[in-house]
């Protein structure tokens, strides 16, 4: 059963297409699994509890973190105890899941305008690293313009554990010291500039920090926020009772508010699924003309989409030309994917079936990649996947050209080699007029 329904769906892709979606996540993303990472109250406890041996504190500061950061920052012992020795960071790290991978894939890809993080995790840049994208979560505004040339910002507005963890904010107490403050009014001047127009997509945060109720407030002064999204599993009751002001602020605006109340991890898993479906869509389309062309018909089974998470996105890597173990990097495919997109069509018609990101046909395994304009044995040699990639029996690197030209002075070996597997793995790779003649499509 989808999460999101047709209309929001629709609205939120719109938000992409037009560079208006932002997303302000939180502490509620990182709780599904496999990221099992401590939720907010569990952090207290767990501190409240290995500090009592120690001396006795109030019972209400148990399940409350802001108010127990609060108290040793009365006492002078915020960054030696608290930071130093109370909060248990190993249990802030972990695997990201689906919600991360989401975030991660959309401002890779600048399918997102921002996304503003309250986590000190580093989940979210975690997925890119493991990708071959060193993604960096921004600690103030100077820093998400500056970052901007690898990915679209990931604003950490509450610090990062892996960045001067000594800084990362956790009462409301530390926001008159110096350096807090500067890094607090950068953080509001950047959303100030950046957040009005924009579609804000709300998930897995909902907390009534002043400073951010006000650099929202001030968002919606100066040009109003398009639309406010929550999903979150908390009832609308919930919501509005443990954050009012925040509450307030979203709702008592022009802006359409929508709450849906679901994990935020699913619904994130759901919009990226889609929005990779747009960009197959667009992928096909780009075939179409030369299928006319040369007096066929364009199928309109090619849009027939129903491919999983890892399937799509596998098929988004093949139609840029990049191997399994990076990251796919575009928002909609560019031009030089026409011929890789022909490829495809021409496997339809000849029935192939559709293995996720592959085709069976004849008995054989078949693989398109895009080539590009570039030299087969170029394409191929930056193909060095993983093993446990399982190798089509073909590839057809479209638009590639076989000018058998190797593409490193360094022989391959052959295969599965130990010593230096063969680019490409074991598959066979010829050019698109190769393949349709050997494949007759």
């Amino acid at each position: 059963m989808p999460i999101l329904d047709h209309t929001l769906l629709t609205r939120l892709l719109g938000s992409i297409e037009a560079n208006h979606l932002v997303i302000l996540c939180g502490a509620g993303l990182s709780i599904p699994d496999p990221s099992n990472l401590m939720s907010a109250d569990r952090v207290a406890k767990a501190c409240y509890d290995k500090w009592t041996a120690t001396q006795a504190l109030p019972t209400n500061l148990r399940d409350d973190i802001e108010s127990l950061a609060a108290h040793f920052y009365a006492q002078g012992q915020f960054v030696s105890v608290f930071i130093g020795a109370l909060v248990p960071w190993n249990e802030l790290v972990g695997e990201p899941n689906e919600g991360h991978a989401a975030v991660s894939d959309l401002l890779i890809s600048r399918a997102a305008n921002a996304a503003l993080s309250a986590n000190f995790d580093p989940l979210v840049e975690q997925w890119a690293e493991r990708r071959k994208i060193a993604m960096q979560g921004a600690l103030d505004g100077a820093e998400a313009l500056a970052f901007a040339d690898r990915t679209n910002p990931l604003l950490k507005f509450h610090g990062c554990l892996h960045r001067r963890r000594e800084q990362t904010l956790w009462t409301q107490r530390q926001l008159p010291e110096q350096e807090i403050q500067q890094r607090i009014a950068s953080c509001a001047a950047w959303m100030g500039l950046n957040l009005p127009g924009k579609d804000l997509l709300i998930v897995g945060f909902w907390s009534d920090w002043g400073y951010l109720n006000d650099v929202l407030a001030q968002a919606i002064a100066i040009n109003g926020i398009a639309s406010v999204t929550v999903i979150d599993p908390a009832t609308t009751a919930q919501l509005q009772a443990k954050a009012p002001t925040l509450w307030n602020r979203l709702t008592g605006t022009v802006a359409p508010f929508q709450h849906v109340q679901a994990s935020g991890s699913e619904a994130l898993e759901e919009l990226r699924v889609e929005f990779s479906k747009v960009w197959a869509r667009k992928f096909f389309r780009l075939g179409r003309p030369l299928i006319e062309i040369a007096g066929g018909n364009y199928p309109a089974a090619v849009e027939s989409l129903s491919w999983q998470r890892e399937d799509i996105y596998n098929f988004r890597r093949d139609g840029e030309g990049v191997p399994y173990n990076r990251a796919a990097q575009s928002k909609e495919p560019g031009a030089e994917a026409a011929q890789a997109a022909l490829a495809h069509i021409l496997l339809i018609q000849a029935n192939a079936v559709r293995q996720g990101a592959w085709y069976q046909h004849a008995g054989t395994t078949v693989r398109v990649v895009q080539g590009g304009g570039q030299a087969l044995a170029t394409v191929r040699e930056r193909y060095n996947e993983p093993p446990a990639v399982t190798a089509a029996d073909i590839v057809i690197c479209a638009g590639a050209d076989d000018i058998t030209v190797p593409g490193s002075v360094i022989p391959a070996g052959q295969g599965a080699s130990i010593v230096r597997p063969a680019p490409g793995g074991g598959s066979r790779w010829l050019t698109l007029a190769q393949a349709r003649a050997e494949l007759q499509i």
